[in-house]
């Protein structure tokens, strides 16, 4: 059970990797099609550019998020084979609810993307606002990592023993209830980390590796309280120089690079 489970998770991992890889050599054909993916290509609303969005942020958070997720995964799908030897597949739900909460949070991003440049056409030199502002988002992002209730939802995702004590359901519906839950908790810890990624570039594939890797930190080494703060502390930095000195901005989205 273990070990199939470890493999899906690699291979999937994998795939999701690849898959990004290749759409991202192709985000000139997604920038005619108006997919927004920075604060500088903004796209526009369309129903087009809404699915490739929603679907490639998908694939992005299979990527990111499921190696993670690997520990839940592995308790719960012992749990239920024991609960409900009869019913197949409730593991593959939990996922599936997890990753539904995962990509409801790209289709704010979808909208927060097309509002910015609805914004910057609007208004003509408005470029150094945005990026003020996002700068302004990072520190808050960088606040939020020393928070309570941060904590609490980190505390949620390091321990799966505790979440399925607390929100344990029975079934396959009761499993998808789950994944949606610890989706939730998820978010709750990962916002802060993700919005970097907003501002650097949903297609960004450094700094998609390097948000994966802090979240598997903070996640996966559960006595290293101080991880989230030193990530907290350095947003904060980072947000209070971009808010001060908008150009910046544009090194650093360059600054990790695959």
């Amino acid at each position: 059970m273990r070990a199939t489970l470890l493999i899906v998770v690699c291979v999937l991992t994998a795939a999701a990797w690849l898959l990004t890889f290749s759409t991202s050599r192709d985000m000139g054909l997604m920038m005619q099609m108006g997919v927004p993916m920075s604060l500088g290509m903004e796209g526009w609303a369309a129903v087009s550019s809404f699915l490739i969005f929603t679907g490639m942020w998908l694939v992005m958070m299979v990527a990111m998020m499921l190696p993670s997720t690997y520990p839940i995964l592995l308790l719960h799908r012992t749990v239920y084979s024991k609960r409900s030897p009869q019913s197949r597949g409730g593991t593959f739900l939990f996922a599936a609810g997890y990753f539904l909460v995962w990509t409801a949070t790209g289709v704010i991003f979808y909208g927060l993307y097309v509002l910015i440049g609805r914004f910057r056409t609007a208004i003509p030199g408005s470029e150094e606002t945005v990026l003020r502002t996002a700068g302004v988002a990072l520190l808050l992002s960088g606040l939020y990592q020393w928070s309570p209730l941060k904590c609490a939802c980190l505390k949620h995702c390091r321990n799966p023993l505790h979440f399925v004590a607390e929100h344990w359901h029975d079934g396959p519906l009761g499993a998808f209830r789950m994944g949606g839950a610890h989706g939730i908790y998820c978010f709750g810890c990962c916002w802060g980390l993700m919005m970097i990624l907003f501002v650097m570039g949903v297609m960004h594939l450094g700094w998609m590796a390097a948000i994966g890797a802090l979240i598997l930190l903070e996640k996966l080494i559960p006595n290293a309280r101080r991880i989230p703060q030193i990530i907290g502390a350095v947003f904060m930095v980072v947000g209070a120089v971009v808010a001060f000195f908008p150009d910046v901005l544009s090194r650093l989205s360059s600054a990790v690079t695959l």
